[in-house]
Order: C-alpha cells, then structure tokens, then sequence
C-alpha cells in the first residue's frame, strides 16, 4: 500500500446492540463478496451500539466501484436499526 490509498471510514450508531450485532454478523459473512477491491479493512465496536469500519483501496476507482448498488443495498438492509450513519474518505497518510 502506497501513500495514495484512500481510506473510506463508515461510523455507524444503532438504535440497539442487536441492531449492531446483526449488521456486523451480515457484514462479516459477506464483506469478501461485496467489497472485493478492499485492500485492508477494520472494523470496532466502539461501545455497544456504534461501530467504525476503515477500509482502505487503491484508489478513489476502487472506492467507487463499491459504492454502487451493492453497498447501498447493504446499507437498505439494515436501515432500519441504524439511528445515524456518518461517512468520510481520504487519503491514507500512514500506514504500517
């Protein structure tokens, strides 16, 4: 990974600590399938109903070739357990 990857980081709060749960059990299972161009992922369950995922690609390309149907329908899927839904990318300044 060189200095120009892009880091999309998603922080999530639900209204509920199974509302979390599920999305983090549906997003485990499947995240291979729906984000194939991810070059490192993270997620944290930073307490119990508010998660931080970072997800680092290449380039804004392969950031926007995710950002398309399938995470919007990932996103659909779940929408009603999330209260707030917070999105920011940049360029990753440091990686090790």
């Amino acid at each position: 990974m060189d200095n120009m990857s892009i880091c999309r980081t998603t922080i999530v709060e639900f209204h509920t600590e199974s509302d979390a749960d599920a999305l983090i059990k549906d997003y485990n299972e499947n995240y291979e399938s729906m984000f194939p161009t991810v070059e490192v992922v993270l997620n944290s369950k930073v307490n119990p109903t508010t998660t931080i995922n970072n997800a680092v690609f290449a380039d804004m390309e392969s950031i926007d070739k995710t950002d398309s149907e399938t995470r919007q329908a990932f996103l659909e899927k779940h929408k009603n357990g999330m209260k707030n839904v917070k999105t920011y990318v940049g360029e990753v300044t440091l990686s090790k």
